[in-house]
Order: C-alpha cells, then structure tokens, then sequence
C-alpha cells in the first residue's frame, strides 16, 4: 500500500475484512512530529461502488462527530492509491471477542467486575451517541447497530472504545437506510432489527445486554 496523500507511513495490516482493511500507521508532521494512527480502507474492488463509497463517507462524517474518551475517535479522511480510507486513533489492545476467547482458551471465567465495568464503559460511549446533537441542537439520532464484541476494543490499560459505527443511522447520513434490509451480526440484534423494522438507542442497549450475559455465563445466548 502507498502512503495515502503522502502523509502517513504505513507500518503493518492488522485485519482484512470483506469490504475493508485495516493498517498501523504513522503521521508524519513538521519536525519528526509522528503519530500512531489505525487507517481503514475500502478494498479497491469497492471503489468504484458509488453507493458504497456512499455509506463509507457516512461512516467517516458520522464517526468524526463522536469525541468521546469511550468511542474511537475518527481524525481524517482521504483517497490514495483509487482508494477511499479513513484515519482513525489507534487503540493498542484487542477486541473483547479476542478476549473473551483467549480467557476461554487457558480455561480462566470472565471476572464479574471486569465484566460490569466492560458493560458500563460501553454505555457511556453509546448514551454519548444516543444524545449527539448538531450545532443547531436538533438530535442527530444515532443508533450504532452493530453493538457486539468484536466492536468493542479494550486498551492495555484498560480503556474501553467502541469502533465501527459503519451501519450507524443517522438522520445525518446521506444514504437512507432501506426498510426491511436486516444490518448488523444476527446473535445481537433486538427483535426489531431482526424483523428489518425501524430501530432506535434500545437495539444497542438490548446488545450491550447480551453481551454482559454472555460474559458472565461465557455461553452464546442466540
């Protein structure tokens, strides 16, 4: 991968997805001034997907608005190489998923207080979302979608960040969901969103549910 822009210096990938993959990278300023960021991109094939590119431009404003010590923060946005990506802070840790395995692995239980504060770290970054408003005061009804564990990253020091509010709707975003298009991983949604009906803040409290229930049984609930 070229230096997108020239302005940051990719250093390794860290994960591959469908539609995206992610880098460690470093900005490069005046002076030796460098700072560790995580850059997403959309895989080229996808570029030329106007509609996606759409929905990845929403998830690049919407996410720019969030400044939150709970929610990975977005810092820019550009085009290199044909490629549209996202620079976003870097978070060195893991994912809970990864987490939560790797405890399974060494047969050790999830600690019931590291659970709940798991649990609350992730609703104060969502009631922060949920009660976004623009500049003029009108609620900008941010519903993430897409709460589960692989969204949620936890620092070496114990930070807690949600990440990926690529299917956030927002009366913002400039593409419209459609109705009855089902988004988000199937064992976190709530029933409306797995019926495709309209969703608001209570589909991401339903999932932060699950997920505690999940830590503290360590078993799947759907």
């Amino acid at each position: 991968m070229a230096e997108p822009q020239q302005r940051y210096r990719v250093i390794e990938k860290l994960e591959s997805g469908g539609m995206a993959e992610v880098f460690r990278a470093e900005s490069e300023g005046l002076q030796g001034f460098r700072k560790q960021v995580a850059i997403k991109r959309v895989l080229p094939h996808l570029s030329e997907k106007k509609r996606f590119i759409s929905m990845f431009l929403d998830e690049a404003r919407l996410s720019a608005l969030l400044n939150h010590s709970n929610c990975v923060q977005v810092f820019d946005i550009g085009v290199g190489d044909n490629a549209y990506f996202i620079v976003m802070e870097f978070v060195d840790g893991a994912n809970l998923k990864s987490v939560v395995e790797s405890l399974k692995k060494h047969g050790i239980e999830f600690p019931v207080p590291a659970a709940a504060f798991i649990c609350h770290e992730i609703c104060k970054g969502l009631a922060y979302a949920h009660e976004l408003r623009d500049g003029t005061g009108t609620p900008l009804n941010i519903v993430h979608r897409d709460m589960s564990p692989p969204n949620v990253l936890i620092t070496k020091y114990g930070e807690v960040k949600i990440v990926d509010f690529g299917l956030a709707k927002a009366t913002s975003q400039l593409e419209k969901s459609e109705p009855g298009i089902i988004k988000g991983k199937f064992s976190y949604l709530s029933p409306e969103a797995a019926m495709g009906q309209e969703v608001d803040a209570r589909t991401d409290v339903f999932a932060v549910g699950i997920i505690l229930w999940e830590l503290l049984t360590q078993q799947r609930l759907f």
